[in-house]
């Protein structure tokens, strides 16, 4: 028996409308990592026919799989990592727009562009992140080299916010006035620099385009419920493991690798069929207590790779059956999963194991 993840597309489409409204219309969308472990051509093509045209993912391999799929060249798909040597052709044959992140790179598509290809492609500049993007350094060889912007199409110059979840943190100020500063070396340019939380922090951030990704699930970072308009975005999924076995123990047996707990009555126990190969990881034992009829029920013992263990003691017999499912996650517990934990909602999502059944509705 899998674990099933179920997934609203129409939430995923609504959520997108939302942050598209906030956007002054101009919302693209960060589909990653399999869309933060989603899928990500159900979900491209979801938000293409919510009106999405822009897509971004992390590196070549996705934008291949993502174009084979979505043919049709109006709709563009970005990839982050860069424009690196050997990978010029499969840019060109794919129709994907590199984001080019180092002079290096500038020079490189410097010379595909005098070979005579045209290519669609997006100037990242670094404005406080110290990640990806032109360094302060080398965006003051661009400033005093700006013959070198001229011989490109670009489509925008993009930054990334650092801090954007703290709303009164001066460095997003900061950022979006290095951007601005920017822009008037290349007349007329579109501009992008707002994620999901930059959305939050006004329209003044939200310049030409926006990137939202974990906000197309509804949550911030912590599985906050994102409100825009005062209206709460929709957590589109639901997390199901089967019960695999039931078994009633004595007072005093041990539970799991190492014994970790010890029965402290005679006891009922459920095996889970979900560990976290499936992406339920040890450390959500201490938060994770589930109410089925109203009554509580704790993991006991560790979490495996393959299951774990539930005392559901405080039920009655029949309550819950070998071969049952069992909700684990929704958008009444996500928050509370993550709290006090060294872990965000972009982890969670992304570590849900291929072997969970995603059902699409």
């Amino acid at each position: 028996m899998q674990g099933i993840l179920n997934i609203s597309l129409k939430d995923i489409k609504s959520n997108w409308l939302a942050l598209n409204d906030a956007s002054n219309g101009n919302a693209s969308a960060v589909i990653k990592a399999n869309a933060y472990g989603i899928g990500m051509v159900k979900v491209a093509k979801t938000l293409i026919e919510a009106g999405c045209n822009y897509f971004y993912v992390a590196n070549l391999d996705e934008g291949i799989q993502l174009r084979k799929e979505i043919k049709s060249t109006e709709i563009r798909i970005a990839v982050f990592e860069g424009f690196f040597k050997g990978s010029e052709e499969a840019y060109i044959k794919y129709k994907l727009n590199p984001i080019i992140n180092s002079f290096e790179q500038l020079i490189r598509l410097k010379t595909l562009v005098t070979q005579g290809y045209k290519i669609k492609t997006i100037l990242n500049i670094d404005t406080g992140m110290n990640r990806l993007g032109f360094s302060h350094s080398e965006i003051g060889l661009l400033l005093t080299n700006k013959e070198l912007l001229k011989f490109v199409e670009w489509d925008f110059v993009m930054s990334h916010l650092a801090n954007a979840h703290e709303i009164n943190n001066k460095e997003n100020i900061k950022q979006l006035d290095k951007i601005l500063q920017f822009s008037k070396i290349i007349p007329n340019i579109k501009l992008s620099l707002a994620n999901s939380s930059g959305i939050m922090l006004g329209s003044k951030f939200c310049l030409n385009q926006t990137r939202p990704g974990i906000g197309l699930y509804g949550i911030d970072n912590y599985g906050n419920n994102i409100k825009l308009n005062s209206k709460n975005l929709k957590f589109p999924l639901s997390l199901h493991g089967p019960v695999i076995q039931i078994r009633d123990v004595n007072i005093g047996e041990k539970v799991s690798y190492g014994g970790v707990d010890i029965t402290k009555s005679k006891s009922r126990l459920a095996t889970i069929g979900i560990g976290y190969a499936d992406g339920w990881l040890r450390l959500l034992k201490p938060n994770s207590s589930f109410s089925i009829m109203k009554k509580k029920c704790n993991i006991i013992g560790n979490v495996t790779m393959d299951s774990f263990v539930l005392d559901i003691t405080n039920l009655k017999e029949k309550l819950l059956n070998e071969g049952e499912y069992l909700c684990l996650l929704d958008n009444t517990n996500i928050k509370k999963l993550l709290n006090n934990l060294e872990l965000i909602s972009y982890e969670l999502l992304t570590l849900m194991g291929n072997r969970l059944l995603r059902k699409y509705n």
